[in-house]
C-alpha cells in the first residue's frame, strides 16, 4: 500500500505539482496585492484558498521528496545485499548528491511557504503585537509583515527554478538517468551502441543493464549467427543487435514497427526473453523509450551516427562502397559554455580480404580547447571479420528491410567509434583539425569550428533565482524607505 501511495504522490508531483509550484504562489501574491489584505473584504476567501492550495501543494511535493529519497536509499541497500558495490561506483556519489539536492529544495520550499503564511497570519491577527515589538506606528506592522510574506514567497519561486528536473523519482529503473552525466567515457568504442549506452546510464540503471545483458547472452537461440567463429563472439553480437533493434524501433517506428521488432528479436533470443523486453517489469520497451529519449537529448552526436548509417543505406548506399574506409562524423555546431561537447567519428574497414588495420588519429584543437592535442593509434576490424557485410551493398538492400536492419547491426558491430568530449571556456570560435591515417595514407581529414555560446537555459537558471531572491530582499527595504518604519 505504501508503494501505491508513493507512486500516486510521485505521479502528482511530476506532472501537476511541479506546475502548481509556480501557479499557486503567484496566485497568493496577486491576491495579496489586489485585495490589499483586508480581512473584511468580500473576496478575502480567495486569498485564503490560494494560501491553502500553495501550502498543500508544497507539503505534497516535500513529502514526495522524502518518500523517493527513502526509496533511493532502499534501492542502494538492496543492491549492496546482492553483492553489487554500488556505493563505490564511478559517479555514484555525484548522482546521489544531485538527486537528494532536488528533494532538499522541496523541503526548503515548504519551509518558506510555512514561514510566509506565518507572517501573513501575523499581519491579519497580530499586527498590533508586531508594531509593539518593532516600535512601529499604527498600521505599519501589518504592511511590513505582508511584504515580508511576499518576499518569502518570491524566495520559494526562486528555489523552484533551481529544481532542473521535474521527475523526482528513484522508484523505477532509468528514473535516475536524468540526474547523471558521465564525467569519463571510453575514447574508442569497439561496440559503439553498447559501449555508449553503458557509459551514459546512471550507476544503478547500469547494474540492471549488466544483469539484463548477461541474461540475454546466456540464452541465445542456436540458429543465431551460427557462422561466427569463435562462438564467444555471438554473445556481444546478440546484445548489440538487440540494442540496435530497440533503438531503430524508437527512432524509426514507421520503418521498423512493433511486429518487425518482435520477429527480429525472436531471431536472436527465445520468446520468453522477447516478451520480457516488450512488456517486462524492468528494462522493457517503455523504459528503453524513456532512456533513448533522454540519451538522444544529452548526447545527440553519438546517436546521430546510427541515424546517418541507416539513412545512408536507405538513400545513398553507393557511398558505403566509394572508398576503402567509410568514415562518418557528427560534430556539434555549437557548444554550451558550461558543458563538454561530443565529437564522434565512426570508421568501417571496407578493404575486402584485408586484415585488421592500424589507424593513427591526430587531433589538434585551439589553445583554449580541452583536450588540446591527441595522438592515438588503434585497431579496426577487418572487413567481414565477424558478420556478413556484402561487397555490393546496393544489391543486398534491394531484397527487403530485414536485410537492411541486419546490415545496420553488422556495420555497427564491425566498425569502430571514436568519442571525444571537447570543452572550452572561450566564448566564440575554436578551430579543430583531425586526421585519420592508415599506412601513412590519409583516410579522412576534417577541419571544423566549435562555437561556444551561452544558452537561454543558462541565463534562466543562473540569474533567475538570483534576481528573484534579490527582489525578495529588496521589497521590505523599499517599503521601509517609503515610510513604513
Amino acid at each position: 500500500m505504501v508503494s501505491v501511495i508513493s507512486r500516486v504522490i510521485n505521479l502528482y508531483s511530476r506532472w501537476i505539482g511541479r506546475i502548481f509550484l509556480f501557479i499557486f504562489p503567484a496566485g497568493v501574491i496577486a491576491g495579496l496585492i489586489y485585495f490589499e489584505i483586508e480581512a473584511a473584504n468580500a473576496y478575502s476567501w480567495l486569498v485564503d484558498l490560494a494560501w491553502y492550495l500553495f501550502l498543500g501543494n508544497s507539503l505534497i511535493l516535500a513529502f514526495n521528496g522524502v518518500l523517493v529519497s527513502l526509496s533511493f536509499d532502499g534501492e542502494v541497500r538492496s543492491l549492496i545485499k546482492e553483492g553489487t558495490p554500488i556505493n563505490s561506483a564511478a559517479g555514484f556519489r555525484n548522482l546521489e548528491k544531485k538527486y537528494k539536492q532536488s528533494n532538499l529544495y522541496l523541503l526548503i520550499i515548504l519551509f518558506l511557504a510555512v514561514l510566509a503564511y506565518g507572517f501573513y497570519a501575523a499581519a491579519i491577527h497580530a499586527s498590533a503585537g508586531l508594531e509593539a515589538l518593532f516600535a512601529l506606528s499604527e498600521g505599519n506592522g501589518k504592511t511590513l509583515a505582508i511584504y515580508i510574506s511576499i518576499s518569502c514567497i518570491i524566495f520559494a519561486i526562486a528555489a523552484s527554478i533551481i529544481i532542473r528536473v521535474p521527475t523526482l523519482t528513484g522508484l523505477d529503473v532509468g528514473g535516475l538517468v536524468k540526474y547523471y552525466r558521465a564525467s569519463r567515457h571510453p575514447l574508442i568504442l569497439d561496440m559503439m551502441i553498447y559501449d555508449g549506452i553503458y557509459t551514459l546510464l546512471d550507476p544503478i540503471t547500469r547494474v540492471r543493464f549488466s544483469q539484463w545483458s548477461e541474461h540475454i547472452s546466456k540464452e541465445i537461440v542456436p540458429e543465431f549467427a551460427t557462422n561466427l567463429k569463435p562462438e564467444k563472439n555471438r554473445k556481444p553480437l546478440a546484445i548489440q543487435n538487440v540494442l540496435v533493434l530497440l533503438y531503430l524501433y524508437y527512432r524509426f517506428p514507421k520503418i521498423f514497427n512493433k511486429e518487425f521488432l518482435k520477429k527480429e528479436l525472436l531471431r536472436i533470443i527465445p520468446a520468453s526473453h522477447t516478451e520480457d523486453i516488450l512488456k517486462g517489469k524492468e528494462l522493457n520497451m517503455k523504459v528503453w523509450h524513456d532512456i533513448f529519449t533522454h540519451l538522444s537529448d544529452q548526447t545527440p552526436e553519438l546517436f546521430l551516427i546510427i541515424d546517418r548509417i541507416i539513412l545512408t543505406l536507405t538513400e545513398t548506399p553507393e557511398l558505403v562502397e566509394a572508398k576503402d574506409f567509410w568514415v562518418i562524423s557528427a560534430v556539434p555546431p555549437t557548444q554550451k559554455k558550461e558543458e563538454a561537447q561530443d565529437i564522434v567519428f565512426f570508421i568501417l574497414n571496407r578493404k575486402d580480404g584485408s586484415s585488421d588495420q592500424k589507424v593513427i588519429m591526430n587531433y589538434k584543437g585551439a589553445d583554449d580547447l580541452s583536450p588540446h592535442d591527441i595522438d592515438l593509434t588503434f585497431t579496426i576490424n577487418a572487413f567481414d571479420q565477424f558478420v556478413a557485410i556484402p561487397e555490393d551493398t546496393s544489391e543486398f538492400l534491394s531484397e527487403d528491410k530485414r536485410q537492411l536492419v541486419r546490415l545496420v547491426t553488422a556495420i555497427l558491430f564491425t566498425g569502430t567509434g571514436i568519442w571525444i568530449s571537447a570543452h572550452s571556456e572561450n566564448i566564440g570560435s575554436n578551430l579543430v583539425a583531425l586526421d585519420l591515417n592508415v599506412d601513412d595514407e590519409p583516410i579522412a581529414t576534417q577541419i571544423f569550428n566549435l562555437r561556444v555560446v551561452r544558452d537561454a537555459r543558462y541565463y534562466l537558471q543562473a540569474w533567475g533565482p538570483k534576481i528573484l531572491a534579490s527582489l525578495g530582499l529588496l521589497i521590505p527595504i523599499v517599503r521601509a524607505l517609503f515610510g513604513i518604519l
